[in-house]
């Protein structure tokens, strides 16, 4: 715990020297803090000291606590921009984590009304419905089940699903233009079958996202339904104040612009 400043109170020095050792890996993803009674003699600090450090740290997302067992140090979350229209793999290609597909099945099935509804097809055309476990850094991250037209299905028989992004593959090989996306995205717990996939407890937090990618002329062309680990990945997107925007007025502001407050004239 650093001591350079007698002015910084005692649970931010130790929080500041926890995470130094997180962030450093001199505490690595999964490994177990030492307990409260340990730090304390250590720093010769309270216990509620002690505890005021671990609870930022648990807030920033560094530390998890299991009822007792402990702290440990998180596991580093994958964050991935969801403003743009990109694969996975695409939207890691940063050099620094290996996305790969495990293809568990790859078949014709007649569209359930939702997805029909989703590809604008009436209900129970063929589809081509592609299930793949997908992995990041060789840890089962998510569960995408993909829906597209029999036609289109055809032509992913013979590509590398294992190591492409559909949306590559769909603009590369098939010469198909993208345009635009839409996602619903909600807060979920795992099946049992998706929980032996991707590692996890039945019932433990994960994201459901669905989306439906068009091209530029406005077709559905690709639907899609995904269940990612809520431990591993978040989300990141920016967003902006349109012109125009309804704001609160200060007082006496008026409401049309030129317009004197209260009435009066200029």
């Amino acid at each position: 715990m650093s001591t350079s400043d007698a002015t910084t109170p005692l649970y931010q020095q130790l929080r500041e020297g926890l995470r130094a050792r997180i962030l450093e890996n001199a505490l690595p993803p999964l490994s177990k803090l030492p307990s409260e009674s340990e730090l304390m003699n250590l720093h010769s600090i309270s216990r509620i000291t002690v505890r005021q450090a671990l609870n930022d740290l648990q807030k920033e997302g560094l530390i998890f606590k299991v009822q007792g067992k402990g702290a440990f140090v998180s596991k580093p979350k994958v964050a991935q921009d969801v403003t743009r229209l990109q694969g996975l793999a695409e939207s890691m290609s940063d050099g620094q984590h290996q996305v790969r597909n495990r293809i568990l099945s790859l078949k014709t099935v007649k569209a359930n009304p939702h997805v029909a509804g989703r590809l604008a097809l009436p209900p129970n055309t063929p589809v081509c419905r592609i299930t793949s476990l997908r992995y990041l850094d060789r840890q089962p991250i998510a569960i995408d089940i993909s829906y597209v037209s029999e036609a289109v299905g055809w032509s992913l028989k013979s590509a590398d699903l294992a190591a492409r992004d559909l949306i590559d593959i769909y603009e590369n090989d098939l010469g198909l233009a993208l345009g635009n996306a839409d996602l619903v995205i909600e807060a979920a717990g795992a099946a049992a079958t998706e929980a032996k996939h991707l590692k996890i407890a039945s019932g433990a937090p994960v994201l459901r996202i669905e989306r439906v990618i068009f091209t530029t002329g406005g077709e559905p062309l690709h639907f899609e339904a995904m269940c990612y680990r809520g431990d591993s990945f978040r989300y990141r997107l920016s967003i902006e104040r349109g012109v125009g925007s309804s704001r609160r007025r200060a007082p006496g502001e008026g409401a049309v612009k030129g317009t004197p407050p209260n009435g009066a004239k200029p």
